[in-house]
Order: C-alpha cells, then structure tokens, then sequence
C-alpha cells in the first residue's frame, strides 16, 4: 500500500458537517471503497447504448421546447433481498453492494423505486473509476412516496453499498427502478458539449448584469429529472409563511412520477464572473405535484423538504396582471450550466407557442422579440421571466433563440395559469393564495430565521473514555438548546448553550447533532468525529526469496513507522521491502493514535539456510531428490553429494530460473549423505537419508 493510499484512509475519518435538510448527506464512509476489505463483486451490465436508441433525441431536437435531454432511461428492477452479495465486517456489520454497469455512459443516475432505511443504517453510491462518493443516505432520506432519486456518479458504473448496523430492528426496504446513462456528459458539457460552444453569449449571474438580481437568484433552482434538465424558482404565497411551492413547465414536470423523482439543485452557480464550475452540495430529492395542466405550460409542486436558512432560499414575487413588463429578465440553467441571467429590455408581446410538435393553448404567452443579454438554451425550460418590479410573469417554454439569434422565446403566462381553469389541480390561485386575497402582485420572501447552529471541537479524533470538550458557536439568540450525543456517550443527550463534558465507551464514528430552536424556528447541525482504541500492535508476514510483504493488524491507526533492521524504514500500511543479501533481522512495526503509540518487534530471516528445502528425506535409493528453490534468490550455485567416508558420489550445477530441482541418486546404496550447497559463496549443508 502506498503513502498515498494510506494518507487517504486517515482523510476518510476527519470530520466533516452537513445540515439534516434537503438530499440529506450524513457522515460517514463506504467500507469497501477505502480498500480496506477485499470482496470479489460481479457487475449487472446493461445493454449497450445503440445508436438507434439515441434516434429518441431526434423529436427533441426538431422541438423547440428548451428542456435537454441527457440520459436514457432504463427500467429496471434489482432488489436488496434478491439481487448483489452481502458481506459480515469484523465489527459485526453486515454490507450490501450491488455494482451496475452501463457501458459507454459518461455518469449514471439511479432512482430507488423503494427507499426505506432502518434507524442506524448507511447507503453510499461511488465507482471504481472516479474519487466521487454520494452519501451517506440514511433514515433521514425516508419520504412518504418511498423512493429516492439519487444526482448521476460520473463514469460508466455504479456500486450501491448499503451498511446494515448490528442492532438492526428492521430490515431495509431498497429497489432500484430506474437507470440514467447519461451519454451526453452531463458533467464535462462545459468542455465538450456544442451546447457550450453556442452558448458563449451568457452571462454568469455574478457578473455586473446580475449585480441587482442577487435576491432573485437564490430562488432559481437546476432541476433533474428521468434523463432531462430543466430549471424553476421557489415562489411565494400570500401567507408568506415559506411553503415550499416551486414553479417550472407542464412539460418539464407534467406529472406526479416526474415530480417524485426530480433532483433540484440550488445555488449552482459560479462565484466569479468568468467562473465555469460551481458547487452542487445544495439538493433536495423529490417533490409533490399540486397544479399543472397539459393545456397551459405551468407546474407547480411542493418540495418535499424545506429548504434550510442554510440554502438561503428564497420565495420569489410574482405579478399575475396581464399587462406586459416595461422589462424582462430571465434567471436559467441552459444546457445543466451554471446559472446565467439574460435580459430584454424591451416589452413582451402575447404570443402562441406552437412548434408543430407541442402546442399549448393559442395567447398564453409572453413573446421575447429579442435578449439584449444572454439567451436560453437546452436546459433553460421551465425558469422564470421576472417584470422590471423583479416579479415572476412567466415560466419558460421554448422557443428560436440561441447566441447565434437570440430571438423568439416564449414563457407560459403566469396571469393566464393563475386561475384560467377552475380546478385547483390546474391552478395557481388555490396554492398561492390560500386565503383568497386578491392581490395581484406580492413581493418576494426571504425566509431568514435569524439563528444559525454551530459548535466546535477540540479535535477531530478522540480516543475511548477522554472528556471532549464542545462549545456552541451558534449565532442569532436561540432561546433553546438540545444535544444528542449518540447512545454509547455519557452523557447521550444534554440542553442548554454549553454541555457538559462529553465521552465514549466504544470505538467508531460517532455523530454529534445541535438543535436550536427560537419561538417556532429550529435549525439543526451535526458533526461527525471519529472515536479511537489503543493500538494492539501486531502484523503478519510472508518472505518471497529476499522480499519481505508486510501486513499490519490494525484498528485505529493515524500513524505507522515500520524498521526493517536493514537501517531502511517506511510509513506505508503494509509495505514490501528488498533486502540487499539474506540473513537474520529485527523488524520494529511502531503505530500510533490519539490514544498513544505502541510497538512491536519480530525476527525475520531470509538466510539462505532458511529459505530452501529438499524432499522426500529420508527417502528410497530408487527415488529423485527435490531441491525446493522457489523462496531462494540466487546468482550462481553449485551442489555435491558426499557418503560419510567422505568421497563424492556426485554434482552439479543449480539453474537459478527452476524452482523445483530435480537430483538422481538412484543406484546408491542405503545409508546416510551429506549435500553441499555453495550458493553465491555461502556453504549451506544438508543431510539426506536413503533408506
């Protein structure tokens, strides 16, 4: 094992934090991913992508909707309790993997079509081919519709490892219904995809044209979904309460399957204006459909978690008047890249959307004549058009614009999908004003609680039974405080600003979570850090002619310096070592942990009197002598055979290439001989019996 690996099995175990919202990632890592356990794993490959199962593209392209489609989309249907190979861990623990295979895609999304997970319990997606890990998914991630969709992994496989805990109540409800081979690089679009090349008109959203728009932008989401990419916004409701609605297409999000398995991603945007990547840790999985209506291209649906202060959401404003803006300005995802702004600063027109492929009622859109800033593209559908009051007016269909022409976009009417129909399943009015106000216009809502959980640690690695010390950093002024420490801690939960002294009785990962809470505002934070043993020092060996292969038998190392008795040492988990020539030496394994170092010695020899035998002995004058050389490294030898008068009976020479050498001593009498061995100058002596 090299350096390197072994620095990255220390990397694993620091700490880390993330907020129990949204596509939930608690701590942890896989355990077979670090390549600590070795476990053969055979993969379930799909068809090959063919080239006529891309002609589907074919209605996408001559369409002018602005949603892009990314991925095929398998059905499929591999269960925890019939499919992949379960695997007992030394801690007692028992693993799930399955790896699926889709030949030629550049990621693969997976969609859980049954999701639930036991309390305690750890499901990681990762690849072979890349350092990416999704998870840990935990109970935390269990939804009412029972399933899950997961963000694609880049490359061509996928495993999914699920970590059964030992207590385990009840067992884990996981199927894998769908597969997404991305085959249009969904994650390297920036560098290869012609999307990009004709795109180069946009504008990030931190660049000057955004500069008054940093609000809105916090509304404006990436969305995900059955191989497609589209974009939406968060939207306000007259109670202003923070109702996670979401606005986007009919034909984005057009029906409840869509809207469960949609991914939707917030705040991916580029911190600098020339900036081309941007962070995608900010998701949420899964949403319910509340209105939309194939005649009108509108959908509103309800996230299935509200998003944390931590998103900085915010719930855009909207303008349901049918009177055109002075202004527009669009907020989009085009092409699944970072977010971009685009601005016409002319007025709209009512138009009708009609591509001769998906028509929508005649004059219920908003017509761009022209973007003087930017365009849409491929991934841009659904997005909002916000008025010069920075009011939503409208979402986006499609249309002919590109950076090449920015012309003719058109966004479904938001005054039209208000209450044109008088079913609440096909209307706005009924979910964004409850309370039947009337209002035409309301302004935008920035849920900003006001309390921010934090604490901080000592340290991120703690050994058994020593007092950890933690101190509440969280900002605003919570008027409560609870903590829960883990059921092996003493104590497991405590309230208050500082608790007290914190310890564990057991070794392994422990996670540490702060609820704060101000009148009815809660906001949550955990940590994980990792709890330590003292080392048992041991390690195990094995020699291969003059090459010693090392094993250390470890739990808990951060550090290891291995002596060879040779004055070479090495800082590898298990190293292998050369000698320069044989003989007697003294190897010293010293490991180390937060709970101290302790060391071990064992004498090792690569003698060459060590390291060869002959066989069968004693054996029948009839019978050949066998030299076994195979642990023996060698440039030239010799060997004789005397009787105990001392005469030689007979000799040779060794072929240092043959391990198993062969030596006739047929027709000899009875009686006991002597084999010397002259080995690179070293005389080596051995007695045989011929009985």
């Amino acid at each position: 094992m090299s350096t390197r690996y072994f620095s990255l099995l220390i990397l694993l175990t620091l700490f880390t934090f993330t907020r129990l919202v949204g596509q939930i990632r608690s701590e942890g890592q896989p355990v077979f991913n670090n390549g600590a356990l070795k476990s053969s794993l055979r993969a379930i490959t799909m068809p090959q992508l063919q080239q006529a199962m891309q002609s589907s593209d074919h209605h996408e392209e001559r369409s002018k909707l602005k949603r892009l489609k990314y991925a095929q989309r398998y059905k499929i249907s591999y269960s925890i309790k019939e499919s992949g190979r379960w695997d007992t861990i030394s801690d007692g623990r028992r693993v799930w993997r399955l790896k699926l295979s889709s030949p030629g895609a550049y990621s693969i999304g997976i969609v859980f079509t049954r999701f639930h997970l036991p309390e305690g319990a750890q499901l990681f997606l990762y690849s072979s081919q890349t350092d990416q890990v999704l998870g840990a998914y935990t109970s935390l991630n269990n939804k009412l519709s029972r399933r899950l969709a997961i963000e694609p992994l880049e490359g061509d496989e996928v495993i999914i490892e699920y970590i059964e805990p030992v207590d385990v109540v009840k067992s884990a409800e996981l199927e894998i219904g769908e597969l997404l081979h991305d085959y249009k690089n969904v994650f390297a679009h920036l560098k290869t995809l012609r999307l990009r090349k004709a795109g180069s008109c946009n504008v990030n959203i931190n660049c000057a044209e955004g500069a008054d728009w940093q609000r809105e932008k916090n509304a404006v989401c990436h969305i995900l979904y059955a191989g497609y990419i589209g974009s939406g916004a968060l939207i306000n409701n007259t109670r202003n309460d923070g109702k996670p609605y979401f606005l986007t297409a009919n034909h984005t999000l057009g029906n409840q399957d869509l809207a469960t398995d949609a991914i939707f991603f917030f705040n991916y945007e580029s911190e600098t204006c020339e900036g081309t990547t941007g962070s995608k840790t900010h998701t949420i999985s899964g949403s319910t459909l509340r209105a939309t209506t194939s005649r009108l291209d509108f959908s509103l649906v309800e996230l299935s978690v509200t998003p944390p202060s931590s998103f900085h959401p915010y719930y855009a404003g909207w303008n349901r008047g049918d009177v055109p803006a002075e202004n527009t300005t669009c907020i989009h995802h085009p092409g699944g890249d970072v977010k971009k702004i685009s601005k016409d600063f002319d007025a709209p027109v009512t138009g009708s959307y009609n591509d001769g492929f998906v028509k929508f009622d005649a004059n219920t859109h908003w017509k761009i004549l022209r973007w003087d800033v930017g365009t849409t593209e491929g991934g841009s559908s659904g997005s909002p058009l916000f008025d010069q009051n920075h009011r939503i007016v409208g979402d986006l269909t499609g249309g002919d614009a590109s950076c090449l022409d920015p012309v003719n976009d058109y966004y479904a009417k938001f005054s039209v999908s208000w209450d044109r129909f008088s079913d609440p399943s096909q209307q706005l009015k009924y979910w964004l004003d409850p309370d039947n106000t009337g209002v035409i216009t309301l302004n935008g809502y920035f849920k900003n609680t006001g309390i921010l959980a934090g604490f901080s640690l000592e340290a991120e690695e703690f050994c058994v039974g020593e007092p950890i010390l933690i101190t509440d950093q969280s900002q605003g002024v919570p008027t409560e405080y609870f903590w829960d420490f883990g059921a092996d801690a003493v104590p497991s939960t405590a309230s208050g600003k500082n608790p007290p002294l914190v310890s564990y009785s057991q070794r392994g990962v422990k996670i540490i979570k702060l609820t704060i809470r101000k009148d009815d505002i809660e906001d949550v934070v955990v940590k994980s850090i990792r709890i330590m043993a003292p080392i048992i020092p041991d390690f195990s060996y094995q020699i291969e002619k003059t090459k010693l292969i090392l094993k250390s038998n470890l739990e808990d190392v951060q550090s290891i310096a291995w002596d060879f008795g040779d004055q070479k040492r090495s800082n590898e988990l298990n190293p292998e070592h050369e000698y320069a020539s044989s003989g007697l030496y003294f190897v010293k394994m010293t490991a180390e942990n937060v709970c101290g170092a302790q060391s071990v010695t064992k004498e090792i020899s690569t003698r060459y009197d060590d390291q060869f035998t002959i066989f069968p002995n004693p054996s029948s004058s009839n019978e050949m002598l066998t030299l076994d050389l195979s642990k023996l490294f060698f440039r030239q030898a010799s060997w004789a055979i005397y009787d105990m008068k001392g005469a030689q009976v007979d000799n040779g020479i060794l072929d240092r290439n043959v391990d198993l050498q062969k030596l006739d001593l047929s027709g000899q009498p009875s009686g006991i001989y002597i084999l010397r061995l002259m080995v690179d100058g070293t005389i080596l002596i051995r007695k045989i019996v011929l009985v």
